[in-house]
């Protein structure tokens, strides 16, 4: 069952769950996907005052011409063939694309198409948008700092486990689980953790290369990795933050993964840390072991099971499909972009959503543009 075509027909299936012995024939593509509106998720009412918005409940043919008039002929599509091809920019140059992207689209010529419905294959990616007009970099602006999630059910959960980590904890979002990510495993987790107790603890390199040797002899490298400055963030710097409580504890029914470390020069390392993955089984996964094995008191989300429960219960109000699954990534992100401070990785545009625009809300600083 393709999102563009209808669930009618199927809405028995909503009864049934994905690990049933016996699914009937259709139920699993119908539990595979669902819909909500923006609107569930964030609060857009600053947006809709100055840009009027129409949500796309499916993306049939059918919905286009029943609810705007537009037949396919009067679509123009832009149809992607890879990952990173079309980029689009608010100014004439004739200059190839600087950036990752195989093309540069002008929006002014766009505008000028003569269709009334210009399909877009995507627009993901922190950078796609290469802007240089004024008004057009505010707006994105304006846009980005409003899609920080708001929905009460993910807020409460996020909360609780927020206030079971103690409150204050240090934070790394993980990207390893598919694709590229997981082909770049070893070699992002090394630089996330690197960044972790370099950049955000102060450890110093010739400290963090004895710290591997003894902490992760199987895995340890003669020379550090190399640390690319983030010259967006750079650009867009924040206030100085309050010193990390060294005090800092998960709640007394949380107990850590391991001892604590013993040594005043490691003490740093007992803070509370959560890690935020798409691992499966994040802690049995031997890479994030390096995380596990330098900071006994790491979290995953699947340590907070009553916090999370309350997920379980939502469904979709359109199929009634549940909602449970869907919704662990964005409140990972959540939780982890509470942190006192986030480690991202590296080409990941959710780990730059968590840190350039989730992280820097919920501290109240401005966020972070790419583009």
């Amino acid at each position: 069952m393709s999102p563009n075509t209808s669930k009618a027909g199927y809405e028995y299936c909503q009864d049934i769950t994905r690990y049933s012995p016996d699914i009937p024939s259709g139920c699993d593509d119908y539990l595979s996907y669902t819909h909500v509106s923006w609107e569930w998720l964030a609060d857009l009412s600053d947006i809709k005052k100055e840009q009027r918005l129409l949500e796309g409940w499916n993306f049939t043919d059918a919905w286009l011409e029943d609810e705007l008039g537009v037949s396919t002929g009067d679509i123009f599509y832009l149809k992607d063939t890879s990952r990173n091809e079309y980029s689009f920019q608010d100014f004439f140059s004739l200059e190839p694309p600087a950036r990752k992207y195989s093309q540069s689209i002008s929006i002014a010529t766009l505008a000028q198409r003569p269709e009334r419905l210009v399909q877009l294959g995507t627009l993901f990616g922190s950078s796609r948008l290469h802007l240089r007009s004024a008004a057009n970099y505010n707006m994105r602006k304006h846009v980005r700092e409003r899609m920080a999630f708001t929905n009460p059910y993910l807020v409460h959960a996020a909360d609780a486990i927020r206030a079971a980590l103690g409150g204050s904890y240090i934070g790394v979002h993980l990207r390893i689980g598919d694709g590229l990510f997981e082909w770049n495993a070893p070699e992002n987790v090394r630089l996330s953790w690197w960044k972790l107790l370099h950049l955000v603890l102060g450890f110093s390199n010739e400290d963090i290369l004895v710290l591997e040797q003894e902490l992760l002899p199987d895995d340890a490298e003669p020379e550090p990795p190399i640390i690319k400055p983030d010259i967006p963030a750079m650009r867009t710097a924040h206030p100085p933050l309050a010193p990390f409580p060294r005090e800092a504890a998960p709640s007394p029914e949380f107990t850590c993964r391991a001892p604590l470390h013993g040594s005043p020069r490691l003490a740093l390392l007992n803070a509370p840390l959560f890690i935020s993955t798409d691992a499966s089984s994040p802690g049995f996964n031997a890479l994030l072991a390096r995380f596990t094995r330098t900071f006994p008191c790491s979290f995953f989300l699947e340590d907070f099971p009553e916090q999370i429960a309350p997920l379980g219960k939502l469904r979709s109000p359109l199929d009634g499909v549940p909602l449970g699954r869907f919704l662990m990534p964005f409140l990972d992100a959540m939780v982890v972009g509470q942190a006192w401070q986030v480690v991202g990785t590296e080409q990941s545009t959710f780990s730059a959503f968590v840190t350039d625009v989730l992280w820097r809300t919920y501290h109240g600083f401005e966020i972070v543009q790419r583009g």
